[in-house]
């Protein structure tokens, strides 16, 4: 098994962010029935090793196995020939990454003809070419996607709290990291959105959305999105529904490259709902500040709301 995927998986089982020790994991486990069934050397430590392993499936957390069971489990994994897959997973495909810098918007098309327009602040990781049964990359910030249809191909995106799955179809994902919330707004077709946290499932389709809120852990879908709203950041249209003060500085910072400081931190309580249609930067937080009945400020090149 490769050194670089040992780690990856290491990392995962130990608490770490590691999407592809988590995928790695998720294809394992998820045959372990199969495994078992197959398998004449493990006996009076089968039902307890089965039992920890669903454990961790169920809960969606990683835990420690028993030192014994895991030295099983990993015997389990070289002998069957996971380690085949792990070689072909790290050597075979070539993946690249995507990063846009703050204040900018990039394009790029994939190998088998999806398009993808990115937004600020936004990193992409993808292969160069896909390969195997399955289309599948992990973002981090937003993107609007119009995937290439093929059927016995699904396309997946992993943010760090979902999975989007579809065949061919074009939507919006919103996964910043440091947002409370996590969208995927349709404008064609169908698409899957499960929760990574609670293995939530549902199913939006144009004018739908689905949103993952950090707060409580809950993935909802929702309907009666205007189609021609998705994806306005394309246009350099900023939309804010109900959003945290926090998350409106966090994105405006983003979109204009600028730092903002929000000297009273009560004002982060604040929500706001507004329209932002191609304004520069100092307007745009002149308008934000008049929402909130605050002032802002210069100092050092630094937006000081206070």
């Amino acid at each position: 098994m490769p050194e670089n995927s040992n780690n990856e998986i290491k990392n995962f089982l130990e608490g770490k962010y590691s999407p592809k020790g988590q995928e790695m994991w998720n294809k394992w486990y998820d045959r372990t029935d199969d495994f078992f069934d197959n398998m004449e050397m493990v006996q009076s430590d089968r039902s307890k090793l089965k039992k920890e392993l669903r454990q961790i499936k169920n809960t969606n957390k990683v835990i420690a196995l028993h030192y014994k069971n895991w030295a099983v489990a990993a015997s389990l994994v070289f002998l069957i020939g996971l380690s085949v897959f792990f070689y072909q997973t790290s050597t075979a495909v070539e993946s690249k990454q995507f990063a846009v810098k703050l204040g900018e918007h990039a394009h790029i098309k994939l190998s088998d003809g999806t398009q993808i327009w990115l937004n600020a602040g936004s990193v992409l990781k993808y292969p160069k070419e896909f390969k195997g049964d399955t289309r599948e990359m992990y973002l981090s910030g937003e993107a609007f996607f119009d995937v290439a249809k093929d059927k016995k191909h699904p396309f997946i995106i992993h943010t760090n709290k979902m999975d989007t799955k579809v065949l061919g179809t074009s939507f919006n994902v919103q996964a910043y990291p440091n947002q409370t919330t996590q969208e995927v707004s349709v404008a064609t077709g169908r698409v899957n959105v499960k929760s990574t946290v609670t293995e939530e499932n549902v199913y939006v389709t144009p004018g739908q959305k689905a949103v993952f809120k950090s707060q409580d852990n809950k993935l909802q879908a929702f309907k009666d999105v205007p189609v021609n709203t998705i994806s306005l950041w394309r246009k350099n249209i900023m939309v804010f529904e109900e959003t945290p003060l926090s998350e409106v500085v966090a994105t405006i910072n983003r979109n204009y490259n600028v730092a903002i400081e929000v000297k009273n931190k009560n004002l982060n309580t604040l929500k706001i709902s507004a329209y932002f249609k191609e304004l520069p930067a100092d307007q745009v937080i002149g308008l934000v500040c008049n929402i909130i009945n605050a002032q802002y400020k210069i100092d050092s090149g630094v937006y000081k709301i206070e």
